[in-house]
């Protein structure tokens, strides 16, 4: 089931942002926050508010309309183009008959609104909502960012492996090059051979078949293991 609205205790770490040039409607606005447990502060222009925000990063703003100099859309507006600011939720307030401006306002990058005169209980689950809202974003942000990481370290062990691959290839394909040229060569001028060579040769070959049958567990050919004598006998005489 989804929450639907804070805690107390969740509440009383939320500080909301109030804007409007009427000094009654900010201190009825911001004793009904104080009231359903919301921290509040305020600022009487939407010159102020922007000055503020370069200090202190409110969790969420209450923006009136119709306020002189800047209006509630002119402060919307800088805030959406300040990447500082670009996703604090912001609820517009307005009058009930200024239907035009609340669509201008959500045009304008406001993320929702409320009618003045304000139905407090209302308010207070917009405002609700808008944190959660910016909380669920804001673990999606997280885990992106986490997952981007993962992403990068993998990447960055797929460019090792597939460095020392490239190397090993190399290393191998030259390698093959030097013992074809070794081979070219022996075939060209084929060394001399000494009557001791064939022997050896043929010992080393016989021996090796001998060996590989006593490892496997098999029976030697005796055959092979006469033949074998022989070829030590004649490299004893050759060698005398």
């Amino acid at each position: 089931m989804t929450k639907t609205s804070l805690s107390e205790a969740d509440r009383q770490k939320v500080m909301v942002l109030v804007v409007d040039d009427m000094a009654a409607n900010r201190s009825v606005l911001c004793r009904q926050l104080e009231l359903h447990k919301y921290n509040a502060m305020s600022v009487d222009s939407g010159e102020a508010a922007l000055e503020l925000l370069t200090r202190i990063r409110p969790d969420i703003m209450l923006l009136d309309y119709m306020m002189p100099n800047m209006n509630g859309i002119e402060v919307l507006r800088h805030l959406r183009a300040d990447p500082a600011t670009v996703d604090l939720p912001v609820i517009m307030v307005t009058a009930r008959a200024e239907n035009q401006a609340t669509v201008e306002a959500l045009e304008a990058g406001a993320d929702d609104y409320v009618t003045k005169p304000i139905d407090y209980v209302v308010l207070r689950a917009r405002i609700d909502s808008q944190l959660q809202k910016q909380g669920n974003a804001s673990d999606l942000r997280m885990s992106n960012a986490a997952l981007d990481e993962k992403v990068t370290m993998r990447n960055l062990v797929l460019a090792d492996l597939e460095s020392e691959l490239k190397s090993e290839i190399a290393l191998r394909l030259k390698h093959e090059q030097e013992l074809a040229k070794r081979s070219a060569r022996s075939i060209q001028s084929p060394p001399s051979k000494t009557l001791a060579d064939l022997p050896l040769v043929e010992i080393n070959q016989k021996f090796n078949v001998v060996f590989d049958s006593v490892v496997a567990g098999k029976t030697p050919n005796l055959a092979l293991i006469y033949e074998l004598k022989e070829l030590l006998n004649q490299l004893v005489i050759e060698g005398s």
